[in-house]
């Protein structure tokens, strides 16, 4: 009977071992959201170069590495205002639309080809969710202006493709810096282009810290003290500001003058194609009918999962 169960625990023993190296983990690493942006630029087809940063976003979500930091990882990530804080593990095609009340860019990766070492050409799914209203106008004597119906949450779906790069390659999949970009047509996703033009994009403050005053009640009272780094927006390409060497009384700032087209927003009813753009005759105006998207990802810490290696 000894013998038997000695025979037991020894093949038991020996399978675990066996078993063992077939085993690995998954390493999911988190997005830092306090220092992770996403700049949001209007360009034009016409000359991409003279772009406009109208905001810079804040990115969450998770890069999802295998245990070895041998296969191409898969992003899965969310755009949306600096002062909003959604969930940094769901993305926006996951959460009920009802409950969302600002725009969210989301993007999915579906399939990730390497390029080198630490580049790669991810391509996937970008999930616009934003907040319409619909608008009437009544041209009567008494018109006072354009009436604006209950708002409406819509959701949209394109594909879309980014180029990632490890900036900073670690021995840590973990702690890792990524760079990305992203150019989107107008003409392919134009509710994009709206969306993107339309919202008020909040100052990115990083490591952002308030305080109330010991005594608030005081009259000049005028809310919480704040600390934190601000992300300021790219300095504008059409126009190039000089400080006078001569600073007098009568000082007036910078002095700017305009060296290229400026890029506007387009108006919502108009078409986005190139043919139009193109044939724009202002050559001082860029009508912009692209969208130009720039992440800098901060990774930090790991959720690792365990999975068979013979079934990954």
């Amino acid at each position: 009977m000894f013998k038997k169960l000695a025979q037991f625990v020894f093949v038991a023993f020996t399978g675990i071992i066996s078993v063992s190296p077939a085993l690995a983990q998954d390493a999911g690493s988190q997005i830092d959201s306090e220092h992770s942006t996403a700049r949001l630029y209007l360009a034009s087809t016409k000359d991409p170069g003279d772009n406009l940063n109208v905001g810079v976003a804040r990115a969450s979500g998770v890069i999802n590495l295998s245990a070895d930091n041998s296969s191409a990882p898969d992003f899965d990530f969310t755009i949306y205002p600096a002062d909003k804080n959604p969930s940094p593990s769901n993305s926006a095609a996951n959460r009920p639309e009802q409950n969302q009340d600002f725009t969210v860019i989301a993007f999915k990766s579906r399939s990730v080809e390497p390029l080198n070492d630490d580049t790669y050409r991810v391509s996937g799914d970008l999930t616009l969710t934003y907040v319409e209203r619909e608008v009437s106008y009544d041209p009567t004597e008494a018109y006072s202006g354009p009436t604006y119906g209950p708002p409406v949450v819509v959701s949209q779906t394109q594909s879309a493709s980014f180029e990632f790069r490890r900036a900073i390659p670690s021995g840590n999949p973990a702690n890792a810096e990524w760079i990305a970009s992203t150019t989107v047509s107008g003409e392919d996703f134009p509710e994009l282009l709206n969306a993107v033009s339309s919202t008020d994009w909040p100052a990115f403050v990083a490591d952002e810290r308030c305080t109330m005053p010991s005594n608030p009640g005081q009259a000049d009272f005028s809310g919480p003290s704040c600390t934190g780094e601000v992300a300021e927006l790219a300095d504008r390409k059409d126009l190039s500001c000089d400080t006078s060497a001569m600073v007098g009384e009568d000082f007036s700032g910078e002095v700017c003058t305009q060296i290229a087209p400026t890029v506007i927003a387009p108006d919502k009813g108009q078409t986005f194609s190139a043919k139009r753009h193109h044939e724009n005759t202002d050559p001082d105006l860029l009508i912009a009918n692209e969208v130009q998207i720039q992440l800098h990802l901060l990774t930090t810490g790991s959720v690792y999962s365990t999975f068979a290696a013979a079934g990954k």
